[in-house]
């Protein structure tokens, strides 16, 4: 690409990023992009952003979290979440549930317990997994928070109710263009 003088925006880096980070596809990177190694030339080239004009948007941030989660360098991605709620743009459900996986791929539970709380008070859900390797893992150790379990079970009755709201606007839908078309 930068040898057609086409310069990369955000999707490109997006996907150079994700590949060292999940994929470990770094044959193909390097021939992109002038790297070597993995997770740290993630971070090399996420840091490179500002110099090249462009601005790390929510997957930018996602991505690099998780391939530190999946490194295990939990502290990386603690740091990075908290950059990224200092500069915006403000963490997704994918991103809070990248970091609640690091937290728990590293046994500390109460972070990720703690990180459950405040997505669900901004409104998002964790992933099924997140929610079950915690529940699970506080389970055997007998250290489940009867709070914890309140805020989930507000969780679940909230997603069913939208998942219910769902399949009634769907199926009206259905039946009043099913209504059209046989009159």
């Amino acid at each position: 690409m930068i040898q057609r003088s086409i310069a990369p925006d955000i999707f490109t880096y997006n996907s150079l990023i994700y590949g060292f980070c999940m994929h470990d596809r770094i044959d193909e990177a390097k021939e992109i992009r002038h790297g070597a190694g993995k997770v740290e030339d993630a971070r090399e080239l996420f840091c490179s952003l500002s110099l090249n004009g462009v601005k790390p948007d929510v997957r930018t941030y996602t991505i690099m979290i998780s391939g530190f989660g999946v490194k295990r360098f939990k502290q990386e991605a603690v740091a990075l979440f908290r950059k990224m709620k200092e500069d915006r743009p403000l963490p997704d459900d994918c991103t809070y549930n990248a970091l609640i996986r690091a937290h728990l791929w590293d046994g500390d539970k109460a972070a990720s317990a703690e990180l459950i709380k405040e997505m669900t008070s901004f409104g998002f859900s964790a992933e099924a997994s997140s929610t079950f390797g915690l529940v699970t893992n506080m389970l055997h150790d007998g250290r489940l928070d009867k709070s914890f379990l309140d805020i989930f079970l507000t969780t679940e009755r909230r997603i069913a109710r939208l998942i219910n709201l769902t399949a009634s606007i769907l199926v009206s839908n259905i039946s009043v263009a099913a209504m059209k078309s046989t009159c």
